[in-house]
């Protein structure tokens, strides 16, 4: 056995927070060449219909083999504390702070985005106190994914509507902020440096999350790097936008984050392959 030195921790710390950086350049470079370099269009979802209701199902059935997934890590904290850690890193996966932050470099006012942020973190950590409640419940995977478009109503026609009564006047504040975008395509430094910094909080969660996840062993997956992509997009919801909004709205529009999501959580895998095989020579 090899006793590892104080001093050899600090290389593979800064090795993983050079494997951050190269992840965070890589996966988000492909939405911002797309949209910048290529001009392919921006995918807004018009004209759905009942289509659109496939992105929240996706992140529910997402946020419910995340919990399924991160039972046996969560059984260390106690049971009040499982809910909200699945929320934090459920929302935090998603990019809540970089989607509540970026709206304020676009259109040079902040405030525009706080309503939606704390409706978002609101909602997340709820669903996420749910999703481990029925989870350690609910054994049967049938069952869950029945649990998941539960979720997904409640979260569409009760909670969104309860959380926005609660916060009208927040809302109501934050849409006085609300302006039109000072910056267009194609964006400088101004909007890109802060794009390609706040990215790094989905890195970082999606790298704890495949960390913390625990995979059955199966032959067809060994590494578990099948289902850890899977969980990605399902919980990001890209899954859902590439196959059930992308023949509406364009396959190559919407290939944006799908192609951005898969190329990240594929490094991501590669890095946690990587540290946790050094961690287990030591």
């Amino acid at each position: 056995m090899i006793v590892a030195k104080p001093r050899a921790a600090h290389p593979n710390l800064l090795a993983l927070l050079g494997a951050i950086a190269v992840i965070v350049v890589v996966s988000l470079s492909i939405h911002v060449v797309m949209l910048q370099v290529l001009w392919v269009p921006y995918p807004y979802p018009k004209g759905l219909g009942r289509l659109g209701l496939l992105y929240p199902l996706a992140k529910s059935i997402g946020l419910i083999a995340l919990t399924a997934a991160a039972l046996p890590w969560l059984s260390r904290f106690h049971i009040v504390a499982r809910g909200p850690i699945i929320g934090l890193l459920f929302a935090t996966m998603n990019g809540i702070v970089r989607n509540a932050i970026m709206p304020g470099f676009v259109t040079s006012d902040f405030a525009g985005a706080v309503a939606g942020f704390v409706q978002e973190a609101l909602l997340d950590l709820i669903l996420g106190a749910l999703a481990v409640v029925a989870v350690t419940i609910i054994r049967n995977s049938a069952l869950r994914i029945v649990t998941a478009l539960v979720l997904t109503a409640l979260s569409i026609f009760t909670l969104n509507s309860a959380l926005a009564s609660l916060l009208t006047p927040l809302i109501a504040w934050s849409e006085t902020h609300t302006h039109a975008d000072v910056y267009l395509v194609p964006y400088g430094t101004k909007v890109l440096v802060p794009s390609y910094l706040l990215f790094t909080e989905t890195v970082i969660a999606c790298l704890v999350a495949r960390f913390v996840v625990t995979f059955r062993d199966a032959m067809w997956d060994q590494t578990g790097l099948i289902r850890y992509v899977a969980l990605v997009l399902f919980v990001r919801g890209t899954f859902a936008m590439m196959f059930g909004w992308g023949p509406v709205i364009g396959i190559l529009s919407v290939s944006h984050f799908f192609f951005q999501d898969l190329v990240m959580a594929l490094l991501i895998h590669v890095t946690w392959a990587r540290f946790t095989r050094q961690h287990a020579a030591v």
